[in-house]
């Protein structure tokens, strides 16, 4: 008895042990097949991957098309000096790698995994405008893409860009600038590996952000296939244009509002007394101003040669303008304050149309020319006895002539004895027809350089709009 209970403690024990370990080795496989699926379609991928320098085709005369497509969010900026466009991109790149297949059943029904950008073969798009070097990155080095069982592999990446464009400032401030970046596959023909555009809705979604003084209109595409004179074989090039417009209002009231209320100063100080002391100062401190103006609009602009601003010719009229207005003025005044014993030039005096104020004498003067003046108003009347009456008092006119001698504001008689000779003149005053004409050229310039401003700012406008229209 006691032999027959051993024996079936001993079968009782080895099954419970066997059941138990059944037991645990079956929930563990379970487990551990479960966990370990996602890794192991990796290290099977992997397994038979082989270098990641080598196309993912399995027929070498096949070629690898490549979707592309880039997506600017965000305008960083624009140096206009040194003609730099730096932008924020979103670009996802799309194809297929058939090393990387598999049946989902195999593995559990996964059907998309993640896959290590440095794992697998990777086409080296490259922007041909590119300056920066380095990473395409922003905040991280996105360093995975999604792989389906179908082989579909999509990448998507954050880039800023920093790439060289040309602009033509022809109509700044309503410039327009066409920013044209060429993305290629630097490192494969056109047989090996062909780039392409993606045409989907997603690509034709806007998602860029005004920065406030630039703006992208439009975005232009088209996948072009080129021949280098290096190589004999083509290349697929994807030409990606963006048109940049200036926003304006800036510019218009910091720059423009001022320059030309500047420059209407500038014409009005042709209006301006003689006698005020401020004509020339206030003509060299509009010099001044503008130049400023132009100086920080010139700060601006990049140092090119093959398109002069419009804007760049109104201020060099304006700017002169100032210029000969100190040199006009500084004549003026002088023919204000001109040699009163001096006469007008007859040739002036025919130009401005004036009429001589020169006086003759009394000897000359014919008694037919005589008229009599009203003695209440206190004025020399002649008399026929050679008396002249000025209000209650006589004075004697035989051996002397009356010169009279006018100022702008006092009119007095002057005494000059009749035995001088005609070769004094200088007791004749010509200071009046100076002064008119000093007041007649000044008027004169003054409608012409308002004239000239208006048909300069004409001009500018209609280039200007001319230009937008043209754009």
């Amino acid at each position: 008895m006691v032999g027959l209970r051993k024996k079936i403690f001993k079968l009782f024990l080895r099954v419970t042990i066997t059941l138990t370990a059944s037991l645990f080795i079956f929930h563990g496989h379970a487990f551990g097949a479960e966990m370990a699926t996602p890794k192991r379609l990796v290290k099977d991928l992997l397994s038979v991957y082989g270098s990641r320098n080598v196309r993912p085709v399995k027929d070498v005369n096949k070629t690898v098309e490549v979707i592309f497509r880039a997506k600017p969010v965000w305008f960083a900026d624009f140096d206009e000096t040194s003609q730099v466009l730096t932008f924020t991109s979103v670009n996802q790149m799309r194809w297929k790698d058939e090393f990387l297949m598999w049946k989902p059943d195999d593995y559990g029904g996964i059907k998309e995994i993640n896959f290590g950008k440095d794992q697998m073969w990777f086409p080296d798009i490259t922007a041909l405008e590119r300056l920066r070097t380095g990473a395409w990155t922003v905040n991280m080095d996105e360093p995975y893409a999604k792989v389906n069982y179908k082989g579909e592999v999509v990448y998507y990446n954050v880039v800023m860009l920093s790439v060289y464009c040309k602009m033509n400032v022809k109509l700044f401030p309503l410039d327009v600038h066409n920013c044209k970046i060429i993305f290629t596959p630097y490192s494969f023909q056109a047989k090996e590996v062909s780039l392409f555009y993606s045409k989907d809705k997603e690509a034709q979604e806007n998602l860029l952000k005004k920065n406030g003084v630039w703006s992208v209109t439009e975005v232009h595409y088209k996948d072009v296939e080129v021949r280098h004179l290096c190589c004999p074989e083509p290349y697929t090039e994807i030409h990606y244009t963006l048109v940049v417009q200036r926003e304006c209002g800036f510019y218009v009231l910091n720059f423009g509002v001022p320059s030309l209320l500047i420059s209407l100063t500038t014409v009005a100080v042709f209006l301006l007394h003689p006698e005020s002391g401020e004509k020339v100062s206030l003509c060299v401190n509009n010099v001044l101003a503008l130049i400023i103006f132009q100086q920080l609009l010139a700060a601006n602009m990049p140092p090119t040669g093959d398109q002069t601003p419009i804007v760049a010719y109104y201020f060099t009229v304006v700017i002169s303008i100032g210029f000969l207005s100190v040199l006009t003025t500084t004549l003026t005044l002088g023919m204000y304050h001109h040699d009163a014993s001096r006469p007008l030039p007859d040739w002036l005096r025919r130009f401005l149309r004036m009429e001589s104020e020169f006086r003759r004498r009394p000897s000359e003067i014919k008694p037919n020319d005589v008229h009599a003046r009203d003695k209440t108003n206190g004025e020399a009347r002649p008399d026929p006895n050679g008396m002249i009456e000025m209000g209650n008092k006589a004075i004697s006119t035989r051996n002397s002539a009356v010169t009279v001698v006018r100022h702008p504001i006092v009119t007095f008689p002057r005494s000059v004895p009749l035995d001088t000779t005609e070769s004094d003149s200088s007791d004749i005053s010509y200071q009046d027809e100076w002064r008119n004409a000093a007041r007649r050229i000044d008027k004169i310039l003054f409608c012409i350089c308002m004239t000239v401003m208006l048909v300069v700012l004409l001009f500018s406008m209609y280039f200007l709009g001319r230009g937008k229209k043209d754009e």
